[in-house]
């Protein structure tokens, strides 16, 4: 099924004014079924608190593990100003020469000598949508934060040139994400994924999105927060209310996560990681200018087990297709930053 929701309805407001502090996203992922090799396209806005800064920025990393070798990782990022973003007619959204349309995206990034570029359609498998923030959350003035994931499962086909090699891809799967905040989490760990195997090593209709967010308030890191998604035996499970934000477990390094979301009979238990030498140091610019550091892995391994009553039901396994990301206000010392 094409998706058939306009870009722009992912925001209740699609003409948001873009003065005071605020940042703006739209990012998507694909990882190619049959070769160890992703893709990450984020458009970012950001107008700073102090108004000075208003820039568009288009970032591109494209990851790929060579035989025996760790992964290799080029990242890119083009800045201009807020001027060169634009809402087009047909639901597209554009900055300079990239583009996000309703079932497509092409652009060009080029820096320091390197280049991406890229042209890819894509269609919705099913219209699973999950929002990462409870909504009573910001009902009750707790959180300013939108950011949820319309498209938890898209599927992708194209072409993407890396400094000149173009690499075809032919039913990749991905998703779409949507963000909108006044200011960043004070930190944070996300993953996703919908590249699964079941315990017969056959793939597996399975989905997986998870964040823990920290959030800060003046001087003060609150606790922790988290949201998961999974979608098992073609039925979506949601955990984003706050009273089960206290029955769920999520413990992170710098390296890998293990959480756990229960309801009902049924219990998720989940077990992501990746090597320091997988991940793409990025560093991202705050609202009100300050900084973090991102730990982006698009090739980790996932493990997921699911429990009914105690007793171990099913097992799905993803080998280096799974999207990771660790966001903090100090540099990761293991990860270098190539932006």
């Amino acid at each position: 099924m094409i998706i058939s929701r306009p870009l722009n309805a992912i925001v209740a407001d699609a003409s948001t004014p873009y003065s005071g502090a605020l940042q703006e996203k739209w990012y998507l992922k694909l990882n190619d079924p049959l070769q160890p090799r992703a893709l990450w396209l984020e458009w970012d806005l950001l107008t700073s608190k102090n108004g000075f800064k208003r820039t568009a920025d288009i970032w591109a990393i494209f990851f790929e593990r060579e035989p025996q070798q760790e992964v290799k990782k080029t990242a890119l990022r083009q800045s201009l100003d807020i001027q060169a973003f634009s809402r087009g007619q047909g639901d597209c959204i554009q900055m300079g020469s990239c583009r996000l349309e309703n079932h497509s995206t092409r652009g060009k990034i080029s820096s320091k000598g390197q280049t991406i570029e890229w042209d890819l359609s894509f269609k919705s498998i099913r219209s699973s949508t999950f929002n990462l923030v409870p909504e009573s959350l910001s009902k009750l003035g707790l959180s300013k934060h939108l950011t949820l994931t319309p498209y938890e499962d898209l599927l992708f086909a194209g072409k993407v040139e890396v400094n000149g090699e173009a690499f075809e891809f032919k039913s990749a799967r991905g998703m779409l994400g949507r963000s909108l905040t006044p200011k960043n989490w004070h930190s944070w760990v996300w993953g996703h994924c919908n590249l699964f195997r079941n315990e017969k090593n056959e793939p597996a209709d399975f989905i997986f999105e998870g964040i823990t967010t920290r959030s800060q308030l003046g001087p003060w890191v609150l606790p922790q927060f988290s949201a998961f998604y999974f979608r098992y035996e073609g039925k979506d499970y949601l955990f984003n209310r706050l009273r089960q934000a206290l029955y769920m477990k999520s413990n992170a390094t710098l390296n890998d996560w293990i959480f756990q979301a229960d309801t009902g009979d049924l219990s998720f238990r989940g077990h992501i990681k990746a090597e320091h030498k997988d991940f793409a140091g990025l560093t991202l610019e705050d609202t009100n200018g300050s900084l973090l550091y991102s730990a982006n892995s698009k090739l980790s391994d996932l493990k997921v087990l699911v429990y009914r009553r105690g007793k171990l039901e099913a097992t799905f396994n993803s080998n280096g297709n799974a999207a990771f990301e660790v966001v903090s206000r100090q540099k990761n010392p293991y990860v270098p930053l190539l932006i």
